[in-house]
């Protein structure tokens, strides 16, 4: 395998290897060793180590491996056996975070950097700049949560209903059973203070109706960087005789996106991990075939696979997957054989968050996966930057 890989020459100033983190390595190498077992002859390593290999810097390595893999891995692409497919156009909108938003955000940023700093106080052996030397990787992961949810919709988070809020509104919900008659009141209170303000105003909405103080109002749904440009978006894309798809991964932001093409005014069906199975090609097909419906809110991987929907013809991820092969399926859902219009694709980003990060992460992975696998394709020096972890993106946003 050495020699396949390495041959006769000597190789410097490497670029490959410095793009994989050390769980892509580590899969790479049990992808050799299981060609190793399969076909000892071809790639009995002996006594190298193959992660450390992996590690190894070598500008032209990439090409070797491409030849080597070759005839083991067939991989089609749509564009070499769908030539029928209409064209498919990407657009990128990096959008300014409203003034909530922005609030939302920098609060919290000075909420985890607070807890952090106390954390970090407490253990005298910890002189480390990253997070991961001192927060649980549960801890890190529900941070970017957060940070990744004020990045959608500062609804997702509680803000604006105060904990002495909350206590008045369990007092309301909990004679008409909002969460069932056995609960206590105090269990009523503390379940109710672990949901987002979205959430309570909708159970106060459901529970005690429209008049209720404390129900928010139609311009809350236009919180957020996103909701505003699909304000604008949207419809122009009708006017102009589009249809369209939206993708969110998080239900929770299908309820906002539902509320906000209410206020806007546009038709929509709707489809998630919750619609029946037996349901769910009725929806298919009744979007497809009533042109009076101009939207389909749609969960990434709920709806991101096995649908055609060739009704629409411009698909708008709302938030992105750290996959970025989910976001590609689910863009297919329209760009399909039986598509006649050219299809646009747009992501939304959040600037100045964390929703950066992803988007990069992701556009990264998209240029390895071609540069390995697709012939003729070379490694993009947008890729020369290494992949940041959870962790790296927190410290930079919490101890910077």
């Amino acid at each position: 395998m050495v020699a396949l890989l390495y041959g006769k020459s000597s190789y410097s100033d490497g670029m490959f290897f410095k793009l994989f983190d050390n769980k892509s390595r580590n899969i790479l190498a049990e992808l050799w060793s299981l060609l190793e077992f399969m076909m000892p002859d071809l790639f009995q390593t002996g006594d190298v180590d193959l992660k450390k290999l992996l590690s190894a810097e070598d500008k032209e390595l990439i090409t070797r491996i491409k030849s080597i893999l070759g005839p083991f891995i067939l991989r089609r692409l749509k564009s070499d056996v769908m030539q029928q497919l209409t064209p498919k156009i990407q657009q990128v909108k990096c959008v300014p975070m409203a003034k909530q938003q922005d609030q939302a955000y920098k609060e919290a940023i000075e909420e985890y950097r607070a807890a952090s700093r106390a954390r970090m106080s407490k253990l005298s052996d910890v002189t480390s700049n990253s997070v991961e030397a001192f927060l649980p990787r549960r801890q890190i992961s529900n941070y970017f949560f957060q940070f990744r949810k004020i990045a959608n919709h500062p609804l997702l988070v509680r803000r604006i209903y105060s904990d002495q809020d909350v206590v008045r509104f369990a007092r309301k919900l909990y004679p008409k059973g909002a969460f069932g008659f056995e609960c206590t009141l105090e269990r009523v209170i503390n379940e109710l203070k672990s949901y987002n303000d979205f959430s309570i105003h909708q159970l106060l909405l459901s529970y005690l109706g429209a008049e209720e103080e404390g129900i928010l109002g139609d311009e809350h749904a236009f919180a957020s960087a996103k909701c505003e440009v699909l304000a604008e978006l949207l419809p122009m894309l009708q006017r102009g005789g589009h249809r369209v798809l939206i993708f969110s991964q998080w239900t929770s932001m299908l309820d906002i996106l539902e509320w906000t093409l209410d206020v806007i005014g546009v038709t929509y069906k709707r489809l998630d991990g919750s619609t029946q199975v037996t349901e769910r090609q009725n929806i298919v097909d009744t979007f497809n075939n009533d042109k009076s419906i101009f939207a389909c809110l749609l969960s990434t991987r709920a709806g991101g696979q096995g649908l055609n929907l060739t009704g629409a013809d411009t698909v708008i991820v709302h938030d992105m997957d750290f996959n970025p092969q989910i976001d590609r399926q689910a863009e297919d859902r329209c760009h399909r054989i039986g598509q006649t219009k050219p299809v646009t694709v747009y992501r939304l980003v959040t600037k100045d968050t964390v929703d950066e990060n992803v988007f990069e992460i992701a556009k990264r992975k998209l240029i390895l996966d071609a540069a390995v696998l697709e012939s003729g394709v070379e490694l993009d020096s947008q890729c020369n930057v290494p992949e940041k972890t959870m962790g790296e993106i927190l410290s930079a946003l919490l101890l910077g």
